[in-house]
């Protein structure tokens, strides 16, 4: 009986639920959870979910700006994006690859938020097939690699109006949502607005030196404006300035104004009109003598400035010198450091949420001036960039070449000055006596009918308005602003962008201004450039000594070579012999001590890049302990209370 029950025991009961095996069930778990996180990413991508992210870096790179959901959200009429990348080919470069992820996410980003307003063709183009036809009547160019044609643009239309971008390049990744909301923006709008232009620069091209010889090219910012405005060029001596028929007046480089035109200007503001004036000290592009330059005359000056209405709008200018800058001085390489060429940082924008400059990194300006605020305009002043304290004014020409020793020679003014400034508000008439052409005439005018007569000229604005800035045009030309690369002209820094977006304020355009700012850029190091014009301000009371003790010998020795000369027994006194013994220990010992300060210059630069150096290295693993750290206290602090 005992055996029979130890039998029964033995046997597992049929009735009761199956045992699976420890291992079965851990592979079933595993199966499970992959097949869970497969499905749950895969509706996660179908959704709107698949679109939030979480930016964490600095300025919000990755995160679309408010001008670009502005646009999406204004959108009347559907979009189409042709898509063309060619994903099948294995010799498309790895980089590439990559970029078009992003690409992807990007337009899945833009197509949630147009809300069914634009629609994405996906399409690979393969020799002989239909895409690759459609690619080419879009203006998309195959990039040719391994005897293989590869596409990656895009082609954006919206009713009859079309645009494209013919290679999206990675290394310009951080223009690609402006330029994706830019043609967006381009084919949605059927008015183009309305911009006037008086410049003296040959923005426009140059003419054919010859018969038969192709112009001069326009400038790249002209070619960039005259796709978005209609320009309206209005040479130099406008015989009216009608802000109903041009709302924005672009001004380069205005130099020789005459005063009647500079009057026109006023009049032209107090009626509303908006100025845009891009004033210089000293233009390196204005043209040298030359019959030829149509509209200019010849050769142009190279200083250019509102005689009168700066003045009167309460803003200082001088016209004929230049800043150099200690802190935004430019390298050129082989030790050639341009201290009037302004290679401007983050800490030159004085306000970074401005809507003109909001996202810049890094502006050039060479030769630039300098603005200052005298008050008394009876408008607000805004100086939206601006240099350090450590300038020294300089005349243009001088500027031209480099000078390690100026701010040894010469002390810093102390004080900041604006290059960029926006004027707000009624301005006050320059003029209160009219037009000075008109008080100039002859009295053989007098006999004039009566619609020949001038206008009365206003004294007082009729309503607000607004005027920019800028102390430099050469900041405009192409080596300035853009680099050549293989699909075209990409940006190097803001400069294009700061004219842009001042226009687009200008013209009611706002939406465009953020994208845009995400402009390639780089980020001088202005703390080392601040130490070594600090170090030339320490040497500047040495130099001064060293200078004087090196005339004071030239002059003995001089002396000295004049009397052997004149056939004068030369025998030096032992007290001649002393002083120049002194005076070539006093030179020794102070080249001495010029070489333990350079020395200790280069500790600290030494010291500052390894600090930067440990810090970078070090931050990351800090991070990493340092959560683990809270994570652990917060799970042993539940297992507690447990």
């Amino acid at each position: 009986m005992a055996k029979t029950q130890k039998k029964e025991a033995a046997t597992p009961a049929k009735s009761g639920a199956k045992i699976t095996h420890p291992v079965v069930r851990t592979i079933v778990g595993i199966v499970a959870i992959v097949c869970i996180l497969i499905f749950s990413n895969w509706l996660v991508r179908s959704t709107s979910l698949g679109n939030k992210t979480i930016d964490l870096t600095e300025n919000k790179r990755h995160t679309l700006t408010p001008g670009t959901e502005a646009i999406l959200s204004e959108l009347e009429s559907p979009v189409i994006i042709r898509y063309y990348a060619t994903r099948k080919s294995e010799a498309m470069p790895r980089r590439v690859k990559s970029y078009m992820r992003k690409v992807d996410d990007l337009l899945a980003r833009y197509k949630n938020l147009a809300k069914g307003k634009i629609r994405i063709e996906n399409l690979d183009p393969e020799p002989d097939t239909d895409a690759e036809d459609s690619a080419n009547m879009d203006g998309i160019s195959g990039q040719r690699v391994n005897d293989e044609n590869l596409y990656f643009g895009m082609a954006i239309s919206c009713l009859d109006q079309q645009t494209s971008i013919p290679f999206l390049d990675p290394s310009n990744d951080t223009m690609l949502e402006y330029m994706l909301s830019s043609a967006i923006a381009n084919v949605t709008t059927f008015t183009k607005p309305k911009v006037g232009l008086m410049t003296t620069l040959p923005l426009a091209g140059t003419p054919p030196t010859q018969p038969g010889q192709e112009p001069g090219a326009a400038w790249i910012i002209f070619q960039v404006l005259r796709q978005r405005y209609e320009i309206q060029y209005l040479g130099m001596s406008p015989k009216e300035l009608d802000p109903e028929q041009t709302p924005v007046l672009l001004l380069v480089h205005p130099a020789g104004l005459t005063a009647h035109t500079e009057y026109l200007i006023d009049q032209y503001v107090l009626k509303g009109g908006i100025v845009v004036a891009c004033l210089d000290p000293f233009a390196l592009t204005a043209p040298q003598a030359d019959p030829r330059m149509q509209g200019m005359g010849g050769a142009v000056a190279k200083s250019s400035t509102f005689p009168n209405l700066l003045k009167t709008w309460g803003v200082g200018f001088d016209a004929y010198s230049v800043i150099a800058d200690g802190k935004y001085a430019t390298d050129f390489g082989n030790g050639q450091r341009m201290h009037a060429h302004l290679s401007l940082s983050t800490d030159a924008i004085v306000a970074d949420d401005d809507i003109v400059t909001k996202g810049f990194e890094n502006l050039y300006f060479p030769l630039a001036g300098g603005f200052t605020v005298q008050g008394g305009g009876g408008v607000a002043i805004d100086t939206l960039v601006r240099s350090s304290k450590q300038v020294v004014l300089m005349a243009g020409q001088e500027a031209t070449r480099p000078d390690n020793g100026i701010f040894a020679r010469t002390q810093p003014t102390g004080k900041n000055y604006g290059l960029v400034m926006r004027l707000r508000g009624k301005f006050k008439t320059a003029f209160p006596d009219g037009d000075p052409a008109e008080a100039k005439k002859s009295d053989d005018a007098q006999d004039e009918t009566a619609e020949s007569e001038p206008k009365p000229s206003l004294k007082e604005a009729t309503e607000e308005s607004s005027v920019y800035l800028i102390s430099d045009a050469d900041f405009l030309f192409d080596r300035a602003c853009f680099q050549q690369t293989a699909q075209g002209y990409a940006p190097v820094n803001n400069n294009a962008a700061l004219l842009q977006n001042i226009l687009d304020q200008c013209t009611g355009s706002k939406h465009l201004i953020g994208s845009r700012s995400r402009a390639s850029t780089t980020r001088p190091f202005t703390i080392i450039k601040e130490m070594e014009t600090d170090f030339e301000k320490d040497l500047h009371e040495d130099v001064e000594k060293a200078r004087n003790s090196m005339n004071e010998i030239v002059k003995q020795l001089q002396a000295l070579h004049t009397e052997k000369t004149q056939g004068t027994t030369l025998v030096l006194s032992q007290e001649q012999e002393a002083k120049i013994r002194e005076l070539q220990a006093q030179q020794m010992k102070l080249r001495r001590d010029l070489r333990e300060k350079e020395k200790g210059l280069r500790d600290r630069k030494d010291r500052l890049y390894a600090k930067i150096t440990w810090l970078t290295v070090a931050s990351t693993p800090l991070f990493v302990a340092l959560t683990g750290l809270c994570v652990w206290l917060v799970r042993r602090r539940s297992t507690r209370a447990v």
